[in-house]
C-alpha cells in the first residue's frame, strides 16, 4: 500500500486494498487466510509525520494443536503505525502491515477451550467419542 504524500490532505486520506496472502507471504504451514485480507488505512499528516490507522479483516483457516482438525475465524485487526517522512515525496506502509499482521496471529491455535485433543496411544479424535484403547 503505497501513497503519494501530496495526496494526503488535511482531513487525511484513506486507502482500502485487498492483500493476497501469497504474494506478502502470510500464510504458514498451520494458518492460511481463506481469502485475501481486506486493509484499511487512514493516514493522516502533520508536519513531517504520518500516522496510519489500519484495520486488517478476513477468514483464517487453522489447524488445532490439540485434535489437529482445520478451523476457521474470522480475523479483526486493528493497529497503528507512524512515519517521519521528512524529504520523502511517497510513503509505501506494504511491509509493515504485513509484519503486524504475522505478529497477530496466536501462539497456540486451539478449535474451542474444550478441545479433547487426541488419545496418546491410538490417536483417535476424543471430540469424536471415547476411543477403545484400555486405560492403566
Amino acid at each position: 500500500m503505497k501513497i503519494r504524500l501530496g495526496d494526503i490532505t488535511e482531513k487525511g486520506v484513506t486507502l482500502s486494498e485487498r492483500f493476497d496472502p501469497a504474494v506478502l507471504k502470510l500464510n504458514t504451514g498451520e494458518l492460511k487466510f481463506v481469502a485475501p485480507p481486506t486493509v484499511t488505512a487512514a493516514f493522516q499528516k502533520e508536519r513531517e509525520t504520518v500516522m496510519v490507522q489500519v484495520d486488517a479483516v478476513g477468514e483464517i483457516e487453522m489447524t488445532c494443536g490439540r485434535c489437529l482438525e482445520a478451523y476457521k475465524q474470522p480475523y479483526d485487526d486493528r493497529f497503528s503505525l507512524g512515519y517521519d517522512v521528512k524529504g520523502e515525496l511517497f510513503l509505501d506502509v506494504t511491509d509493515d502491515i504485513r509484519q503486524e499482521i504475522l505478529l497477530s496471529y496466536p501462539v497456540l491455535f486451539i478449535c474451542k477451550e474444550e478441545c479433547l485433543g487426541l488419545c496418546l496411544r491410538c490417536g483417535k479424535n476424543l471430540n469424536e467419542g471415547p476411543c477403545n484403547c484400555k486405560r492403566s
